[in-house]
């Protein structure tokens, strides 16, 4: 993808956020916005994945391709949805083709995680091996980029951000997520 694309204010993104949920709860919702850079709000999608489950890539990459047509960069903030219900991220981009920004604002404790999926899940050792530990740091943030230059992605997440640290789409999902 010509990354340049990424700069036109019609450039769409489509921003993932899971739904509050409690450890009783079979499922939660995972919630899509799709804003343009200039800050638009184009659409809102949701479907509904499983606590502590495996099912958010393919819930993810049903909803790209569902309301994704001319996304440009898919963004999360964290590869873990509804518990430990992991993201592919390399899954997610090699089946939708879009480029992936993950953010977090604190760099993940691999050890802690490793130990807790141990703990809890027998599967635990295909759901470590989708995470990754590559990342790099941006302002107070920790970025990941999948099919985007390191440089590219932070420029891109400068420019989305409009307050705060957090980039205007994840800030969004994340809001419309908490009422869901």
């Amino acid at each position: 993808m010509d990354q340049n694309l990424l700069f036109n204010k019609d450039t769409r993104i489509f921003a993932f956020d899971d739904s509050p949920f409690t450890r009783e709860d079979e499922f939660t919702s995972i919630v899509g916005v799709i804003m343009r850079k200039d800050l638009y709000i184009e659409s809102l999608s949701k479907g509904r994945i499983r606590v502590d489950g495996d099912d958010v890539t393919e819930k993810m990459i049903e909803l790209v391709y569902e309301r994704g047509s001319g996304v440009r960069v898919i963004m999360t903030q964290g590869t873990t949805f509804a518990g430990f219900n992991v993201l592919d991220i390399n899954r997610l981009f090699n089946e939708t083709g879009t480029p992936i920004i993950n953010v977090v604002d604190h760099r993940p404790d691999m050890d802690s995680i490793r130990e807790a999926l141990r703990k809890y899940f027998d599967d635990w050792e295909a759901r470590y091996s989708v995470l990754s530990e590559n990342f790099t740091r941006f302002n107070s943030l920790y970025v990941q980029s999948l099919g985007i230059e390191p440089d590219t992605a932070n420029k891109f997440i400068e420019m989305m951000t409009v307050n705060g640290i957090i980039p205007e789409p994840l800030r969004i999902a994340d809001m419309v997520a908490g009422i869901c």
